[in-house]
């Protein structure tokens, strides 16, 4: 399977890359991050884990459709067609509405709302001509229900709630599935770097191996099932 992962230098990202390296069937794993020192240390790791795997580390702003069509067209060269799409690039910053700056806001949608449509634009014409591709998006419960002062980040991940609908109207008939995984809670370095003052306690989040799990249950599903939304929370919160 040809597969490209956005935002996987770390956290969730990074647990999806390495499930993949662990496994058995042979794959080519692109990956990137804006950072390149962050992605050629992810892409080395892989590479311990399995030399098997082809892999494809660079790095890529999500929200500059030069970035994306690049990163594309240099994984396309080297591994061929793509067959999963997983828009997994995305940041907080929590803030009410007259606290963040119009800047401030604006970088959030750039990253989790334009990145997401600019990846899924740049993969999905080849995957109309195949009548198959599989895009998975990894958003949050915060696309379905808001809180004070997640504006900007509800606003972004509402957004690729809408988005993701309607482009699973748009390719059905392609055989392309669409499917949206919305976490709760999840034991990163998220909070520490989004300026979230709450401070939840890590035994009740999730791991990101939770998600990365989710994410091969849905891909593992024959190409003529499709589960489209999927929410992950802990089992028990208040343990």
């Amino acid at each position: 399977m040809n597969i490209i992962i956005t935002g996987a230098s770390k956290g969730i990202g990074f647990a999806i890359a390495k499930t993949f390296a662990a496994q058995e069937e042979m794959h080519s794993i692109g990956i990137c991050s804006r950072h390149r020192d962050e992605i050629e240390k992810a892409e080395s790791e892989l590479r311990a884990i399995s030399s098997k795997h082809g892999y494809f580390a660079k790095a890529c702003d999500v929200s500059l459709q030069s970035d994306v069509n690049s990163f594309v067209s240099d994984f396309e060269k080297q591994f061929g067609t793509i067959d999963a799409l997983i828009n997994n690039a995305g940041f907080g910053m929590f803030k009410q509405v007259l606290d963040i700056s119009k800047q401030e806001f604006e970088s959030v949608l750039a990253t989790n709302l334009r990145g997401v449509f600019l990846f899924t634009r740049a993969v999905l014409p080849k995957m109309r001509e195949r009548k198959s591709g599989t895009i998975i998006t990894i958003s949050s419960l915060a696309g379905k229900y808001s809180y004070k002062g997640g504006a900007a980040y509800c606003a972004s991940k509402f957004a690729v709630r809408g988005l993701m609908q309607c482009l699973y109207q748009e390719v059905r008939e392609d055989n392309i599935r669409c499917i949206t995984i919305y976490p709760g809670s999840i034991e990163t370095d998220f909070f520490a770097t989004a300026g979230h003052l709450e401070q939840t306690k890590i035994q009740r989040m999730l791991a990101v191996q939770d998600v990365a799990d989710c994410v091969q249950l849905a891909l593992r599903l024959p190409q003529s099932a499709d589960i489209t939304e999927l929410d992950v929370r802990p089992t028990n919160p208040k343990r």
